[in-house]
């Protein structure tokens, strides 16, 4: 169920530390927003996605697209089917898929494409709305970046994936994101993610400390009672957060050993309880 956000005709430029769209896919099904997304869909309370260092923007934009059941790679080929019928050459219109033995024509092909446009279309109509029972927005994807070239790619990324009205991206330090303002009443307890690429270099550098902390107070700050979702690839950094992670996943690509960290981040009201 991994999901593509590159389009051939509006391929974002990539910044050199993006993460890859299928990483990013992969971890939020492991953080569980496809299920999050289904119960939204069943019960009408809504599904919303924060992410306070989006980067280049590839987690909230993977998020949106799992959110509009979009199949992968559709992006992609309907791009280049549009490219085709002005005169250029198509490589999905004969997929690998058609020389299988059991595989019957490329009508089939056809008719498997025209189905996944149409769930795309539907789910995206759903993922734009409003609950008529609860009244809130059925996906909320809010996101921040401070690297104002990251904000551009970002910016650029989301548009080109139809995205604008459902993701909202602030530009600023996270440590001064206040989600009580104008977006109070947009985090729902219980039906929220956190999820995090904050800088992670092996080599430590006060900036990437400085990260790190305003990372801390935010979630401190904004995500009592919520789960959170950071990746890190240095165990140094993941320290500074001083919280207790509930789950650890082992992510390995490329030459990065990585870990997906799961916290659950406990309400200012019950902190003091425990500390009475």
């Amino acid at each position: 169920r991994f999901r593509s956000s590159q389009s051939a005709n509006n391929k974002a430029p990539i910044h050199r530390a993006a993460m890859k769209e299928t990483l990013a896919a992969g971890l939020l099904l492991q953080a569980g927003w496809d299920k999050l997304i289904d119960a939204a869909r069943g019960d009408g309370e809504g599904a919303v996605l924060i992410d306070p260092m989006t980067g280049s923007g590839t987690l909230p934009t993977e998020a949106a697209l799992i959110a509009c059941d979009m199949a992968p790679g559709l992006l992609r080929i309907a791009s280049w089917r549009g490219n085709e019928r002005g005169g250029g050459k198509n490589p999905h219109r004969y997929p690998p898929c058609i020389r299988w033995k059991d595989f019957s024509t490329v009508d089939t092909w056809d008719e498997l494409i025209a189905k996944a446009a149409q769930r795309a279309k539907s789910g995206m109509k759903w993922a734009r709305s409003s609950s008529s029972e609860s009244g809130k927005r059925n996906v909320n994807i809010l996101c921040n970046e401070k690297n104002p070239r990251a904000v551009h790619l970002a910016r650029t990324s989301i548009r080109n994936a139809g995205l604008n009205s459902m993701v909202s991206l602030s530009e600023g330090d996270c440590f001064d994101w206040d989600l009580s303002g104008s977006n109070a009443g947009d985090v729902i307890e219980g039906r929220t993610i956190f999820v995090c690429n904050p800088p992670w270099g092996l080599r430590l550098t006060q900036d990437i400390d400085e990260s790190w902390v305003s990372l801390r107070e935010f979630l401190r700050r904004e995500a009592g009672g919520c789960e959170s979702w950071v990746l890190s690839g240095n165990k140094d950094l993941t320290k500074i957060l001083r919280m207790k992670k509930s789950r650890t996943v082992v992510i390995k690509t490329a030459d990065e050993d990585l870990r997906w960290l799961q916290y659950h981040i406990f309400k200012k009201s019950e902190v003091a309880q425990v500390l009475s």
